[in-house]
């Protein structure tokens, strides 16, 4: 009769310094991933002010189109003339025929918030159209906000609203 043996092994781990080797090249790998990164997410700020820029660029040249020049001073020191001109790109003509659009040419739900703060991206009217002043750069403007807080409540105009350059 045969006796079977078993022979035990002890289970075999990392050792010490294969750790210390393998926590160091994770710890320089996600050093240099998040490192880059953060680029990113500064870039894609600067992707959705152009775009909010762009969109406010498109509905005022479909005013201008549909409606008259849309043409107002810019004023350096406050964002009332950007305000203003948002405000006649929402606002829709009581002319209901169809053979003119008579807007609203921007969305009657976004009700940004003036800002001087060099911190925030701002849309700036020049006069006859949008730029967009980043974070960093000294001027006024309306803020974008990327978090969507200032999407809402559609803005009433006043029965007594006058738009910018109405004939």
């Amino acid at each position: 009769m045969k006796t079977l043996t078993f022979q035990q092994t002890s289970p075999r781990g990392f050792s010490l310094v294969e750790m210390l080797v393998t926590v160091a090249v994770v710890g320089i790998l996600s050093g240099i991933a998040l490192t880059n990164m953060g680029g990113i997410f500064g870039k894609s700020k600067d992707v959705i002010a152009d775009n909010v820029m762009a969109t406010l660029n498109k509905a005022t040249r479909k005013f201008s189109h549909s409606q008259w020049e849309l043409s107002f001073s810019e004023i350096a020191t406050s964002a009332g003339d950007e305000l203003y001109v948002l405000r006649t790109l929402q606002w829709k003509g009581p002319d209901t025929s169809e053979i003119n659009l008579h807007g609203p040419f921007m969305r009657v739900d976004w009700n940004p918030f003036g800002s001087s703060d060099s911190n925030d991206h701002r849309l700036k009217w020049t006069g006859s159209s949008w730029k967009v002043l980043r974070k960093g750069t000294a001027g006024t403007g309306l803020r974008v906000d990327f978090a969507g807080t200032d999407l809402g409540t559609p803005y009433v105009h006043p029965n007594d609203f006058t738009p910018v350059g109405s004939k």
